[in-house]
C-alpha cells in the first residue's frame, strides 16, 4: 500500500473513493455481449421455481399423502378352502367322504385404530410440509446471502478497476515528469511494479466474483450463471426493528412451527399406541359340503387375541418417551433460536453503527485530509509519505464501509431466514420491497 505514492491525481481518486461514488456507482459489466442483469427479487424467484433442494421435498410431500391414503383403508377379508378326508384308507379312500370347507374372515377394528392411524398419516404429511417450509426458507435466506456476496465483490472488482485506471494515469504522469528533470528514473520503475500488483490483485478479485457467481447460479439450480451481474444498492441503511419486536415474530417462525407440528405427530403416535392395546376382532363366516350325504353346513365364527401377556405396554411407554423428548427439543430450539436471532441483530446494529460513522464522519475525514496532503505536496509542504499515509487511510476506509454494508446486509439475511419473513424497508433493491410490502 505504501507504494500507492505515484497514484496522485488528487481530486480524481478522491471522487473514485469518496461515498457518493460507492452508492452511485455503476456495477462491472464484462466485455461483449452480456445475460441481462439479475435483480433480488428476481434470484429469489428462481430459487423458490428451479432448486433442485425444493423440488425433492415436494416429492417426499406426495409420497406422505400415499402413505395418508394407505393408512386410512380397512384391513382386507380373507377367504380360506378347507378339502378333508381325501386319498385317505378305508372308508376314506378317495374324495367320496370328502369335506370341503370355504371360510370368509374379516378383521373388525376395535379402538378406532383406523382413525388413529389416519391422523397419525395425516401429522406426518403436515410434518413433510413443515420440513418444506423450512427448507423453502433456508434456499431464500442462502441466495439472499450469495446475492449480496456477488453484490459486494463486483463493487471491490470496480474499485480495483479504478485503482488500476489510476495506476495507470499515475505512470503517464511519472514519465512526464522525468522527461521534464522533476523526478529520478527509478520512480518509473517502481510505478510499472504498482501498476503490476494492481494487476494481480484485479485478477483475483475477477476470479472470486466469478466463484461467487457459479455459487448464487447454483442455488437458482443453474449449470452456468444466466446472468452477467446482480444488481441492487447496498448503501441503503435503513431505520433498524427493535429486538423485542422481532422476538414477539420468533414464535411463528418455520423451525418452532414446525416443533408444534412434531409433538402433535408424538401425541397422535401415543393415541395409536393406546388404541393398539384393545384387541381386535376377527370374524369368520364359512360353509361345509359332505359329500356322503350331500349336506351343506355353514360355520359362525370368531376369534380375540387375550391380552395377557403383550398389552402393547413397551411401544406406549417409548411413544410417551418420545413425546416428552420433542417437548424438550422444543424448548431447546425455541431457546437456541431466541439467541441466534439477538446475536444476529447485534450484528445487524454494529454494522450499522460502523457503516453510518464511516459514510458520515470517518469518509468525509479521509477524503479531506487526503486532499490537503497532496495539495500540500505540490506545494512542498508535505512529503510523499504523508501523501501515502493520507491515500492508505482513505482506500482502507473505504473497504471498511463496503465490508460493514455487507455485514449488515448479512445479518438482515439471517434474522429473515429465522423469522421466516422478510423485513419490510430493509431489501437491497425496490423491486423486493414492493414484493414484500403490496401496500
Amino acid at each position: 500500500m505504501l507504494r500507492m505514492i505515484l497514484w496522485l491525481g488528487g481530486a480524481a481518486l478522491a471522487f473514485a473513493l469518496s461515498t457518493t461514488a460507492l452508492a452511485q456507482s455503476e456495477p462491472f459489466s464484462p466485455p461483449g455481449d452480456s445475460p441481462p442483469e439479475l435483480t433480488l427479487a428476481r434470484a429469489l424467484a428462481l430459487a423458490l421455481k428451479n432448486n433442485p433442494e425444493l423440488a425433492a421435498y415436494n416429492l417426499e410431500i406426495r409420497a406422505r399423502e400415499a402413505e395418508e391414503l394407505q393408512a386410512g383403508l380397512r384391513p382386507n377379508p380373507a377367504l380360506s378352502a378347507e378339502l378333508e378326508n381325501v386319498a385317505g384308507s378305508g372308508e376314506l379312500s378317495g374324495i367320496d367322504a370328502a369335506e370341503t370347507t370355504l371360510v370368509l374372515s374379516q378383521v373388525v377394528e376395535l379402538g378406532a385404530k383406523r382413525l388413529h392411524r389416519r391422523s397419525l398419516a395425516e401429522a406426518e404429511t403436515e410434518l413433510a410440509r413443515s420440513d418444506y417450509e423450512i427448507a423453502r426458507v433456508d434456499v431464500l435466506a442462502r441466495t439472499t446471502r450469495q446475492f449480496i456476496a456477488v453484490l459486494a465483490a463486483q463493487e471491490r472488482l470496480r474499485l480495483t478497476g479504478d485503482l488500476v485506471a489510476l495506476a495507470q494515469e499515475a505512470l503517464e504522469t511519472v514519465r512526464e515528469r522525468i522527461e521534464g528533470g522533476k523526478a529520478a528514473a527509478t520512480e518509473a520503475v517502481r510505478a510499472n511494479i504498482l501498476l503490476a500488483e494492481l494487476r494481480v490483485a484485479q485478477g483475483t478479485v475477477r476470479h472470486a466474483l466469478n466463484a461467487d457467481l457459479r455459487r448464487l447460479a447454483a442455488l437458482l439450480g443453474e449449470e452456468e450463471a444466466g446472468f452477467a451481474e446482480v444488481t441492487g444498492d447496498l448503501s441503503r441503511l435503513p431505520h433498524l426493528p427493535a429486538l423485542a419486536e422481532l422476538e414477539d415474530r420468533i414464535s411463528r417462525s418455520p423451525v418452532l412451527e414446525r416443533w408444534m407440528v412434531e409433538m402433535e405427530r408424538r401425541r397422535k403416535a401415543v393415541e395409536l399406541e393406546r388404541s393398539q392395546r384393545i384387541p381386535d376382532v376377527e370374524l369368520a363366516l364359512g360353509a361345509r359340503h359332505e359329500n356322503e350325504v350331500d349336506d351343506i353346513g355353514f360355520l359362525l365364527g370368531f376369534s380375540v387375541p387375550l391380552q395377557i401377556f403383550d398389552r402393547n405396554q413397551g411401544d406406549l411407554a417409548a411413544a410417551r418417551s418420545r413425546l416428552e423428548k420433542a417437548r424438550a427439543q422444543a424448548r431447546s430450539a425455541r431457546l437456541a433460536a431466541r439467541a441466534s436471532l439477538a446475536a444476529a441483530w447485534q450484528q445487524m446494529g454494529a454494522a450499522h453503527d460502523e457503516a453510518e460513522a464511516l459514510r458520515d464522519a470517518i469518509l468525509p475525514a479521509a477524503k479531506q485530509a487526503f486532499q490537503a496532503a497532496e495539495y500540500g505536496y505540490r506545494a512542498g509542504k508535505f512529503s510523499l509519505l504523508d501523501v501515502l499515509d493520507a491515500q492508505r487511510t482513505l482506500v482502507q476506509a473505504q473497504e471498511s464501509y463496503l465490508r460493514a454494508l455487507a455485514s449488515f446486509h448479512q445479518a438482515v439475511a439471517d434474522i429473515e431466514g429465522l423469522l421466516g419473513s422478510a423485513l419490510p424497508g430493509l431489501a437491497i433493491d425496490s423491486e423486493t420491497d414492493k414484493e414484500n410490502n403490496p401496500s
